[in-house]
């Protein structure tokens, strides 16, 4: 059996073009994969965020005032305030 230039042209093509489909396919899934772990960080994201609005929703003013860095006398002085307003 011989083998034509037609017959190695052909399996050459044949092969570039399902190389191609399953670069593509690769490329496609990888992709998915990408935009999948993506709204997965986003919405973990959103979820931490909704955890750390609660707690802080849960504070008094002196509370937030310590948490963020402020230093007890200081941040009493907040409720003095407050108190002073009602």
């Amino acid at each position: 059996m011989r083998i034509s230039l037609q017959h190695i042209t052909g399996a050459v093509i044949g092969g570039a073009v399902s190389g191609l489909f399953f670069y593509a396919l690769g490329q496609h899934d990888g992709k998915q994969d990408a935009a999948l772990k993506a709204a997965q960080a986003v919405t973990q994201a959103i979820q931490n965020r909704v955890g750390i609005n609660e707690t802080i929703d849960n504070m008094d003013s002196v509370a937030l005032c310590i948490e963020l860095g402020g230093l007890r006398d200081q941040c009493e002085q907040l409720r003095r305030l407050a108190e002073d307003q009602h």
